[in-house]
């Protein structure tokens, strides 16, 4: 029985791993925002700004799809030894670390995404801690 190599064309590796990537890294985006969904709840549950924890919220999967769609958009298939498309496509191992990269971009892209919105959490929760403003208002 031929590998699926010997069966597939350059082309046809290209657009099936191009296409494959991009759903992967979308995918990986909604499994990460629906995992991290509760723990995002139980932490603006002890904000005062419950207002802003709910436009997080809602913006937090469009972060990490946006995230990984420009991990992926950051890989060039132009280099200095590939000037053109038939010079990409004519080298199957150059598209085969094409594609390892655009994993890798996505998967640094979204890392550094949860990082960044982890930062945003973290001075919104310090900024006024739920105790410190139920005491403000007692004192007035």
């Amino acid at each position: 029985m031929p590998s699926w190599g010997e069966l597939v064309t350059n082309e046809q590796y290209l657009y099936v791993s191009y296409f494959s990537a991009i759903a992967l890294g979308i995918v990986l985006a909604v499994v990460t925002a629906a995992l991290l969904r509760r723990s995002h709840h139980q932490a603006m549950a002890a904000s005062a700004f419950k207002q802003v924890g709910a436009v997080l919220k809602r913006a937090f999967p469009a972060w990490l799809i946006l995230a990984a769609l420009l991990g992926f958009a950051s890989v060039s298939y132009i280099d200095c030894n590939h000037h053109n498309y038939a010079q990409v496509v004519a080298d199957r191992k150059y598209l085969f670390e094409c594609s390892r990269l655009h994993a890798s971009r996505m998967l640094y892209c979204l890392v550094g995404a949860l990082m960044a919105y982890t930062m945003m959490l973290t001075v919104l929760l310090c900024i006024v801690p739920r105790g410190q403003s139920d005491r403000r208002s007692e004192n007035k």
